[in-house]
């Protein structure tokens, strides 16, 4: 936390941001928002990036066999094995896998809840991108940007 507050000097909130995990920063913990937090005493299982990539392999799966149902459990008496219905879902349609991975709307969908908790603190340095609270940042902000500054220079009479 102390590490985002050096990046961001600005002091606003923030939904994550972006760095890149390696060996060093596990073990860690991957799974939805709720189960776990830095604050809490927890079993963090995930102690290579290979396991942590086997964890996000489960996790596509499981949502794949998820968005087969229509995303609904219609009977919460009888739980269904998203599993297993992802993984019948590979068996008839090998590509899938792949373009889960490349659909940027599923993977946002995939991890929208989840978290990787880790045991050490990130070095500002590695943030790659900050989050904002809100759904517009990146090319969105960078447009609005762009056409502030036309405006700007129609008003100031630069492009009469």
């Amino acid at each position: 936390m102390k590490a985002l507050k050096r990046f961001r000097q600005d002091g606003k909130t923030y939904n994550g941001f972006i760095f890149r995990v390696e060996e060093r920063d596990l073990p860690g913990y991957l799974g939805h928002f709720v189960g776990a937090t830095t604050a809490d005493e927890f079993e963090k299982p995930i102690r290579t990036l290979e396991e942590l990539g086997q964890a996000m392999r489960q996790t596509v799966i499981w949502r794949i066999g998820e968005s087969t149902t229509g995303y609904m459990n219609q009977d919460p008496d009888s739980p269904i094995d998203y599993m297993q219905l992802g993984k019948a879902e590979l068996r008839k349609n090998p590509d899938l896998y792949r373009q889960a991975w490349t659909d940027a709307a599923f993977m946002e969908y995939i991890f929208e809840d989840y978290q990787l908790v880790l045991s050490r603190s990130i070095p500002a340095k590695r943030i790659l991108r900050v989050i904002p609270p809100t759904g517009e940042f990146g090319r969105v902000l960078y447009r609005q940007k762009k056409q502030r500054d036309l405006n700007k220079a129609f008003r100031e009479g630069q492009y009469y």
